[in-house]
């Protein structure tokens, strides 16, 4: 295992995986015009931070939710995504849980994935950890695997820190 740190979060990554921790860019502040002569910079909390671990090599411009390589990955094939919404989020009805959750199969469904792909199974889970608010989305490459590769997922989960 390697360790990964970056935005505050930390997580082991199993070997022959890859894993990326990266911040999305702050939305630019709208220029001044003719109807809003004094737009200023809207004040940013902070940018997103966004993991992606993988069983696979994911393409370069591989999407937050795995745009661009859920489309690549095999039966075998493992993605977690912690995806970091505003931490005005944190604590509010959709982020109530707290701490990295834990995954059983039967929370995994063919259909809880931002695309539907034939034989994938996925889940989204919403939480608080460290006064921040995440999005857990995994992507199975195989809903029928799902009993096997849940501890694998599980072990990744577990390693997660965030500050």
């Amino acid at each position: 295992m390697t360790s990964l740190s970056g935005s505050g979060i930390t997580v082991d990554v199993p070997g022959g995986w890859e894993g990326k921790i990266y911040t999305r860019p702050a939305p630019p502040s709208p220029p001044p015009s003719p109807g809003n002569p004094r737009a200023t910079a809207v004040p940013s909390e902070t940018t997103a931070a966004v993991l992606h671990v993988a069983s696979f090599a994911m393409p370069p411009e591989t999407g937050d939710y795995g745009g661009g390589a859920v489309e690549l990955m095999k039966n075998t094939d493992l993605l977690v995504i912690l995806f970091e919404h505003g931490r005005s989020s944190a604590n509010t009805p959709l982020f109530s849980a707290t701490g990295v959750p834990r995954l059983t199969a039967d929370d995994v469904s063919p259909v809880q994935l931002q695309r539907i792909i034939d034989g994938q199974g996925g889940v989204q889970r919403f939480f608080t950890a460290a006064g921040r608010a995440f999005c857990l989305y995994v992507v199975f490459g195989s809903y029928a695997r799902r009993v096997r590769t849940i501890p694998v997922v599980n072990e990744i989960l577990a390693s997660i820190r965030i500050s």
